[in-house]
Order: structure tokens, then sequence, then C-alpha cells
């Protein structure tokens, strides 16, 4: 989410309403910005000369206490946009507190750097939750009563989040996803049920991560392009059509498919190279 500027008498109410018990992540949301900026608005680390009243203490080095707890509410499965406004420190601090990457050698669960999700939102939640946003319902509410962070809600709102159907109570989410890909739901399609990245979808699907859970695993190679398909996706590229599209349509990583139309992988195969740096003209290939 782009931030938009804001103008010092909005500046001084977001303090004032923040000063007032508001969380960052409903004043974030209020305003348009991302939760590190009312961080800093709040803080005083930018704005200062806007007025309103600012909060010092709210970036102070967390205690070593402090994180044993918040490594302890993030193993509880408390979302981490919450614990980040709770503590009034950044999301990259709160993944870094959890993975041991800062503070290594104070104690509490240390955890994946990725967040742990917890089961996804069903088709009928997701309705539910649409119903009540657009009935006027506060999105900080929302997400509190679903148990979800307001990324999700966004993501709900954006139609990037459409839940999956009700399985059998053993079905957690990792078994939902190999099944859906051995049944030929592409990995892109699969993230975007689940409101997570492809990455993650791949290293579950191929059981490279949640390995002791159950679910068919996929085959371990890579899927490889031929002749056709690298230069059907150098013109789609070419002509315009985004990375993402093509990542669905041909269950590649866009990541991977960025080294191909870069001409950084095939580099001998077909069609038009664009260049990596922004600006140039892309250059016909053989």
């Amino acid at each position: 989410m782009a931030s938009i500027p804001l103008t010092d008498a909005q500046v001084r109410e977001l303090r004032e309403k923040y000063a007032a018990g508001a969380r960052q992540v409903q004043l974030a949301d209020e305003y348009g910005v991302r939760q590190n900026t009312v961080s800093s608005l709040v803080t005083g680390r930018s704005r200062l000369e806007a007025g309103g009243p600012i909060l010092p203490g709210k970036s102070r080095k967390v205690t070593s206490e402090e994180v044993v707890a918040i490594r302890e509410a993030i193993a509880a499965g408390t979302p981490r946009a919450d614990i980040s406004a709770r503590y009034g420190i950044s999301h990259q601090m709160v993944s870094n507190i959890a993975s041991g990457r800062a503070f290594a050698d104070v104690g509490g669960p240390l955890t994946s750097s990725v967040p742990a999700r917890a089961r996804p939102l069903t088709v009928e939640q997701v309705e539910r939750i649409r119903e009540r946003l657009a009935a006027g319902d506060d999105r900080a509410a929302v997400a509190e009563d679903f148990g979800v962070s307001h990324w999700t809600i966004a993501s709900v709102v954006r139609g990037a989040t459409t839940g999956v159907a009700e399985t059998a109570g053993e079905d957690d989410e990792v078994v939902q996803m190999r099944r859906l890909h051995s049944e030929g739901v592409s990995q892109t399609e699969i993230a975007r049920r689940f409101g997570t990245s492809q990455q993650r979808v791949s290293l579950i699907v191929r059981g490279s991560s949640h390995a002791a859970h159950g679910g068919p695993i996929a085959e371990p190679h890579r899927h490889r392009l031929g002749d056709d398909e690298v230069r059907s996706i150098r013109e789609a590229y070419a002509a315009g059509t985004p990375l993402a599209q093509l990542a669905e349509r041909y269950d590649v990583a866009a990541a991977v498919l960025r080294l191909v139309v870069t001409g950084r992988t095939y580099a001998d195969r077909p069609g038009p190279i664009t260049p990596s740096t922004p600006g140039t003209t892309p250059s016909r290939g053989r």
C-alpha cells in the first residue's frame, strides 16, 4: 500500500488519537499510510514540526523481558501486526526478534522468519467479512473478531483472499495446499487462495517445509521450459503482460520468469529479451 502524504493538521490529529489509545494499525488503515509511517509520526522520528503529542517512549529499545514476551506471543499465534502496534516497533523488528536475528542471546521460543499462519479463512468467513465491511463495521474490529491481521482484511477487500472450502478437521492448511496442487491447481492460485506467497507454497508442496505433515508431495524436479514456452513468455512480457499473470499461466515463480525475460536464464533460447535496466529498449532474440 502506497503511503498518502498527510497534512500537518492530519498528523496532529493522528498523534492525538494515538495518545488517546488508538492502535497504530487502526490509524494506518484510517489515514491510508503504512504502520511504520504511523510509528515514525507518533514517536517524532518524522514530521516533528507538525505538532501534536509525541510519545518517544514507544520507540525505546525493547527490554529482554519484552523480547521473551514477544516471542511467546508469536508462538501462541498472536498476529505480528498486533505485536508491532503493541510495542511500537516495526514489523521487520518483530520478525527479527521472532527468528533470533535480533537479541540472539535472549530466551524465548524462536520461530521461522516467515510468519506462521493460522487456519485459512473459509469461503463463508470471507463472505461474512465482506458483509460486515459493507455494513460499515470497523476493519480493526472485524480483524479482531475473526482472529486475523488487518493485512488479511485488506486482502479480502482487494479480492486476493477468496477463502477455502470447509474440510475435515484433520486437513490443515498444509494438507489442503498439497491436495490442491496434486489436483492441478497452480502454486500461484494456491498462494492467492491462502493469502501467502508462491515461494512458501512451493516449499510446502515439495515437502521442503512441514515435512511431517500429510498430503501428497510434488515431484522434486523443477519445471523446465521448452523453446516455445520461453518465446511465448518473452513475447507476452514484451507486449505488457505482468509477470504475476505469466507465473500463474505457466506455474513458474515470478522470480524465475524475471530471469527468463531478461535473458539471465535460457540465454540461447528464442524471443525478445527485456533488459533489466529500466528505460532501455528490448532487443529481439533469435
